[in-house]
């Protein structure tokens, strides 16, 4: 689900472009409706190119990936797919099967915390983003594992 990040200069049109950069990763910081549009043409034609995700640059990778006709079991991953609002909705609806692997909100903020700081990112600064960005994204993926057809925990 990554590739469908909004671009960065994308957000800089938002409403508040620093709110937006701020808060990367949020549900509102990604396009559902590309991802949307993107899974009903692999279901209706079988095969698609889709976006990668980059993080050394930050953005989308365009046509990175093909899933073709030969691809029986797709595999989407990613934070959002199981939200009951807006377009979300309708991506969750396209999954033959939904699961939510369980693994805490404290431990998964913990990973979170030893992935930025491996990559260099200052620790200071990685806490103010986990406890203003991250977590409260946690928390609402957290509620979303209602709509799973099975919880791994």
């Amino acid at each position: 689900m990554d590739g469908f990040h909004l671009y960065r200069h994308q957000q800089d049109t938002i409403e508040n472009p620093e709110e937006s950069h701020a808060r990367r990763r949020a549900p509102w910081t990604f396009d559902p409706a590309r991802l949307l549009t993107f899974l009903k043409t692999l279901r209706s034609q079988g095969s698609i190119y889709v976006p990668s995700f980059n993080h050394g640059v930050g953005d989308p990778v365009e046509d990175e990936t093909f899933v073709s006709l030969q691809h029986k079991v797709m595999i989407v991953e990613g934070n959002y797919l199981l939200l009951e609002e807006g377009v979300w909705k309708e991506v969750s609806s396209m999954f033959n099967e939904k699961w939510f692997i369980e693994v805490g909100i404290d431990k998964a903020m913990d990973r979170v915390l030893k992935r930025h700081i491996i990559i260099g990112n200052p620790p200071d600064v990685v806490k103010l983003r986990i406890k203003y960005n991250d977590r409260p994204n946690a928390k609402l993926i957290d509620e979303s594992k209602i709509n799973a057809n099975l919880v791994i925990r």
